[in-house]
C-alpha cells in the first residue's frame, strides 16, 4: 500500500508539473497573441490617424484658399474705394496746392 501511495503521489506530482507546464505554455501563447494584437491595433490606429490628418489638412487647405480669396476680394474692394476717394479728393487737393503755390508767389 505504501508503494501504491508513493506511486499515486508521484503520478499526482507529474500531473501537477504537467498542468503547470501547460499553464505556463498557454500563458506564453496568450502573451504573444496579445502582443501581436496590440501591434496590429497600433498599426491600424496609426493608419486611421494618418487618414484623418490627410482629411483635416485638405479641409484646412480649402479653408485657407477660401480665406485667401475673400481677403484678396476685400483688398481689391478697399483699393477701389480708396481710388474713388482719392479721385474725388483730387480737385480739392489741387485747388489747395494752387492756393499754397500762388499764395507764396504773391508774397514774393
Amino acid at each position: 500500500m505504501a508503494k501504491e501511495t508513493m506511486q499515486a503521489v508521484n503520478e499526482a506530482e507529474k500531473a501537477a508539473r504537467q498542468a503547470v507546464l501547460c499553464a505556463k505554455e498557454e500563458g506564453e501563447r496568450l502573451v504573444k497573441e496579445a502582443e501581436a494584437q496590440s501591434k496590429k491595433l497600433l498599426a491600424d490606429a496609426e493608419k486611421e490617424a494618418a487618414k484623418r490628418v490627410e482629411v483635416l489638412c485638405g479641409v484646412a487647405r480649402a479653408d485657407g484658399e477660401k480665406q485667401k480669396a475673400r481677403s484678396l476680394q476685400e483688398t481689391g474692394e478697399e483699393q477701389s474705394r480708396l481710388k474713388e476717394y482719392s479721385a474725388a479728393a483730387l480737385p480739392q487737393a489741387a485747388d489747395e496746392i494752387k492756393k499754397i503755390i500762388f499764395g507764396q508767389a504773391e508774397r514774393r
